[in-house]
């Protein structure tokens, strides 16, 4: 049974995905599932999101979730992708990254403004990543 304050988060969600805006939206952290793994997404220091091509948000835990769910899900056609990098949204493309951190999903990678590590090379170390975990 949702309460009147879910039904109005739930609202605002709707309302959020359903606009022609690509203009990033925070998830409702520590509620929203991860459209990858399925856990919450609570830490924004790893958070990832991708507007897909009906403008609706799928939101992610970690960037190798995201890369994950692309992989899974080849028919999504992505409008955007974007990243936390501190307390903003940045396009997924546009920011660096490096390697080695303690992200959720241990794919490790941190978005940042500057780095060593373009989009393609993380999405190559997350598929690496998951092939690893495979075996």
């Amino acid at each position: 049974m949702l309460t009147r304050v879910h039904r109005v988060l739930l609202l605002v969600l709707v309302l959020a995905a359903c606009s022609g805006s690509l203009d990033p939206i925070d998830p409702v952290w520590g509620k929203q599932a991860c459209e990858s793994c399925r856990m919450l997404v609570s830490d924004p220091t790893y958070a990832a999101a991708l507007a897909d091509e009906r403008g609706r948000r799928h939101y992610f835990d970690d960037i190798g979730c995201l890369d994950a769910y692309l992989v899974e899900h080849p028919r999504t056609k992505p409008r955007a992708l974007w990243v936390r990098v501190g307390a903003r949204w940045m396009a997924a493309e546009s920011a660096r990254y490096t390697a080695g951190a303690a992200s959720p999903m241990a794919y490790g990678f941190l978005a940042q403004e500057t780095g060593a590590l373009d989009f393609a090379a993380v999405r190559r170390g997350a598929a690496a990543h998951r092939e690893e975990l495979a075996r």
